[in-house]
């Protein structure tokens, strides 16, 4: 049939082969994300100790550290569900090799759309850090 692919037992092992590297980044992404989810609500609480301008810090530090774990929980369990697809190739076949590819597909997606997020927060960053350097600049010479 036309466009059928023959999977080759060398294109199996090599996918194999993977897995344990995969399960492994996933793993530490997962105690990656909980680490920043501590950090987060250590942040949060030791708002109590703080005085002064500094107290309005931990929040915000908490809510970020939030933001990070919810960017990158999507990527590892993707990863993970990925790995575990890849140990399910030599029982299931054919629907575990699909499951694998389609999780790939979606962590290269994921990161692929934010990368782009970033890079383009990145390019407003820096002509906003211009904009305010040519102000500031200018009003030092009135």
């Amino acid at each position: 049939m036309a466009g059928e692919i023959a999977v080759s037992e060398q294109m199996l092992e090599s996918l194999r082969a993977t897995k344990p590297w995969v399960m492994f980044l996933s793993i530490l992404g997962f105690i990656a994300c909980a680490l920043m989810l501590l950090g987060a609500l250590a942040l949060f609480a030791g708002v109590s100790m703080m005085k002064g301008p500094m107290a309005a810090f931990g929040p915000v530090m908490g809510v970020v550290y939030l933001l990070f774990v919810l960017l990158y929980i999507f990527p590892c369990y993707f990863l993970y569900k990925y790995a575990s697809a890849i140990g399910r190739i030599p029982a299931v076949g054919g629907a575990a090799m699909e499951e694998a590819l389609s999780r790939q597909k979606s962590f290269w997606r994921y990161m692929g759309i934010l990368m782009a997020v970033i890079l383009a927060l990145e390019l407003i960053f820096i002509v906003f850090g211009v904009f305010l350097g040519a102000l500031f600049g200018m009003r030092g010479h009135s």
